[in-house]
Formats: structure tokens, sequence, C-alpha cells
């Protein structure tokens, strides 16, 4: 039952692979598992691989000629969450459908987040599963067939999805670009250290698109105006985008500037201690940020804990730069419509407004509530909502009240929370208007908080009329943490 291990229809016109769908691989940790769920399948006419574990799996991801990847979430040396990202990486367009005993937000979230098809509870009924299953290859099928339509509108013949996301370490990309280790990969590309060889190493970040996806127009299209937005943008509080390169032999790829600390995900993952000092003074950047933007027309819609990145000046701890403008949204661009319409969900559950939710479009309120709901975590260590899967969450954002924060920090100034609290009313016209008016209502806690040992030396001054946060006012703590 182990690596490899098959069972196959013997038919071999009922589809690629032996079934009526194609070649399905199961994996779990447990053997009555995989077993029972290897019997219904082969009963519907799937061809069936197993893995045991993440291990096996990603062996077979890259071996077999596959169609969909059926996986535990909770297993001991590789959740079903990081097999579903290491799957996208070699394979963008394979579709992976996750199952859980034990569901949690966190995992759902992510789930979402790294491209799963659908995230269902265990037990789970028969014809749901089944469903579930013809579904994800129906998925397959259809970017199978976009990925030929695009080969044969451009003249060229169909790649294959797959790659290997080291494949690129040591490769010179458009001449000059020395791509070095990589750092992470996301849902349309993967993010290198680099070097730039003809300014003296000059070191770089490189998010190069996936290959996979790299045919699609519209990719193409989104993927060239993130770089064209952010570059346009130039705030001190938003990553620096220095070159794009769209080579005819090569992967489109963004060169931005290599930061070096780590995310306030991560941060509230080591489970730090954030003071309102501390958060507020992050806002206040994060708020900078989104005022440049949406100065330039720009929402985010993507705002959470890892697209904020903390980096350190030589005095200065904590700085924030804002990363993955990849599904904003140009508010008076036409073309930009057509990339991101009414009705289809964009953005990262947790931290999506109900307006978003609800598939509605966006406007610079929908940033502001989801700033509102980064100081909420920051102090808590949670989302304001928490729900066992996707559709409870998006449930809730729309229909119930986040928790008091003041009855979870019942330490913190009640002032403070009703202004956490206006940022996050479902009602837009109930909340901040504007960046700037946000920022002033933060700004007490910035500019009037005491001197706090390593954290800061004095007091910051208030944040001025272009909300630039006073920056030399905060003092670098003796810990960084390497990233991107």
């Amino acid at each position: 039952m182990g690596l490899g291990h098959a069972e196959q229809d013997e038919d071999p016109a009922r589809g690629r692979g032996g079934g009526p769908g194609g070649r399905v691989l199961f994996v779990d940790d447990s053997d009555e598992v995989r077993k029972s769920f290897r019997r219904m399948l082969v009963a519907a006419g799937y061809s069936v691989r197993e893995a045991s574990n993440g291990i096996e799996a990603t062996a077979l991801v890259a071996t077999e000629e596959l169609d969909l990847v059926i996986s535990d979430v909770h297993m001991p040396d590789m959740d079903g969450v990081e097999l579903l990202k290491r799957v996208h990486e070699t394979d963008p367009d394979l579709p992976v459908l996750l199952l859980s005993g034990d569901p949690d937000l966190q995992s759902a979230m992510r789930a979402v987040e790294y491209g799963a098809v659908e995230y269902l509870e265990k037990p789970v009924e028969l014809e749901k599963f089944q469903a579930s299953v013809r579904r994800a290859l129906d998925v397959r099928r259809q970017r199978l067939e976009a990925r030929e339509a695009v080969a044969l509108r451009s003249g060229r013949q169909p790649q294959p999805a797959t790659m290997d996301t080291n494949a690129l370490e040591g490769a010179l990309l458009a001449g000059r670009y020395r791509v070095g280790a990589l750092l992470g990969s996301g849902g349309m590309g993967s993010v290198y250290e680099g070097t730039r060889e003809d300014l003296g190493g000059m070191p770089v970040a490189l998010k190069v698109l996936h290959p996979g996806i790299s045919q699609d127009v519209d990719v193409l299209r989104r993927f060239r105006r993130e770089a064209h937005v952010v570059g346009a943008i130039n705030h001190p509080n938003i990553v620096r985008i220095l070159d794009f390169q769209m080579p005819t032999d090569e992967p489109a790829f963004i060169v931005m500037e290599r930061l070096e600390g780590a995310s306030l995900g991560d941060a509230i993952r080591r489970a730090r201690q954030f003071s309102v000092e501390d958060i507020a003074w992050i806002a206040v950047q994060v708020l900078a940020g989104l005022a440049a933007a949406h100065g330039a027309n720009v929402i985010h819609r993507d705002l959470k804990p890892d697209n904020v990145f903390l980096t350190a000046l030589p005095e200065v701890a904590d700085v924030v730069k804002l990363l993955d403008f990849g599904v904003a949204k140009l508010t008076e661009s036409p073309w930009d419509e057509r990339l991101t319409q009414t009705g289809v969900v964009m953005g990262t559950p947790a931290y999506m407004a109900p307006e978003q939710a609800r598939g509605e479009s966006a406007d610079a309120r929908s940033d502001l509530y989801a700033v509102g709901c980064l100081i909420f975590e920051a102090l808590t260590g949670r989302p304001p909502f928490v729900a066992s899967n996707y559709n409870a969450v998006m449930f809730q954002i729309n229909q119930s009240t986040p928790p008091s924060l003041d009855e979870l920090r019942p330490d913190l100034d009640p002032q403070f929370c009703a202004v956490v609290k206006r940022s996050m009313e479902k009602d837009l016209d109930a909340r901040f208007q504007t960046a700037r008016i946000f920022a002033e209502a933060l700004a007490p806690w910035v500019a009037h908080a005491p001197a706090s040992g390593e954290r800061r030396t004095e007091s910051s001054p208030a944040v001025n009329s272009t909300i630039r946060p006073p920056v030399a006012a905060r003092p670098t703590p003796n810990r960084r943490t390497k990233a991107h």
C-alpha cells in the first residue's frame, strides 16, 4: 500500500489512465482510510495511486501522470496544505482536494490561498465526495483545454505545466539577473533571491511566473499589471519594483528590492505579544502605503498578515513594506474590470470585507476593513471570525458581529478598541472613509506612547499631513529574521 501502489480499471477506452476521468492519487497516513477511499474510487471507475505521506506523494506527482490529488490535511511528516503547495509548484494545473476529520480555520484559509479546489470535512457522504471528485476532474480538463487553446492561438505547441522550483537556481535571466535560492512560492509564481550581475551583484528578489500558466494571456496581463501598478506608486511603505521582463524564451519575472526581516504573519505565528504601541506603529505605516495606492486609484484587495513585511533600517525597527498587489484593482480602468469582474470573490477569507465576501465591488474602505482585522489579530492572536470551513467564515463576515476586542483584551484602552471596531463596521459608510482619517485616529497611540525599553527610546511625533510614519522614533531591537 506504499509508494506507487495502484488499482486500475482494465478498460483502456474509459479515459486517460484507465478510469473515466483519469488517475487519482489518494494520500493518507492511515492504511484503513486509504483502503476505504480506494474502494470507493475504483468502484466509480477511477485509476488509483496511493501514498501514505507527503514525501511519497510529492515523488509520485513528479514522476506519474495524474489528474487529481486527494489528501488528508493532518499528516505527521507534511500536512496536506504543504503538500498542496508543493503539488502546485510542480504542476499548477493539477487539482488538489483536501479532506480533514478535524478542520480548522487556519488550514482552510491556507488551502484557499494555495488553490485547493475543495476542502471537505470527514466523514464525507459518498454522493458528496463523488460529486467533488467529478468537479475537480472537470477543473483539470478545463485547465488543460485552456492551455492547449492558448498554445494554438500563439502558434506554439502546448507546454506541460510541470516545473521544478529549484531548476532555476543558478540560471541567468534576461542576460543579467542571476537566480539564487528559492524564498517561497504562491499561486502565480515563485520568489527567489537574485543578483543583478551588470550592477556589481546588486541583491534583488525575483518573482518568476509559473511556466504552467505563463502562456495564459490574462495571467500575463495581470502579472505585468502588478509590476506597472506597484512601480508607479513609489512609496517607502510599498515594496519597490525595479524591473519587469517578459522574454520570449524565458519565464516572465518581476524584479523587486530584496528585503531582510519577516512578515507580520510570521510574527503572529511566533506568538509575539504586540503592544498597542507596536501594532499602532505598524498600522499607520500600512495606512501610509494604502493612502498612496488609493491615491493612484489602486485597491489592494488582499491585505493580510503575510502581505505586510516587517524590515528594519539601521536605527528603526518594524518598517512596513506592503507586498503582493497581484489581485489589486484599478478603480478607473475599464480594462481592469475585465480582469476583476464583480461577482468574483477576490482575496483571503478571514480578512475580506463583507462586500468582498459577497462578490461585490471593493473600494478603498474594503482595504481599511482588512487593516482593522490585522490589528485585531495582532492583539488577540486570532482573526475576528473563526469557523471550521471557508463557507462558515464567509457567512460570519456577512451576518455576525466580531468578538469584542476589549473583552478579549480587557487591558486595552477602550478608545483604541473603539477605533478598531469602527474600522470593521459592516456598513461601508460607518467605517473610516480614507486611510488618512484612520491613521489620524491611531496617531495618539503612536505619538504619545511612552518609551518601552528596546522597542523605543523616545516619543514619536504625530503623523504629518502625508501620513508618513515617524520612522526615526523606533529603535531596532536585537532580533531580526532573514526572509525575502
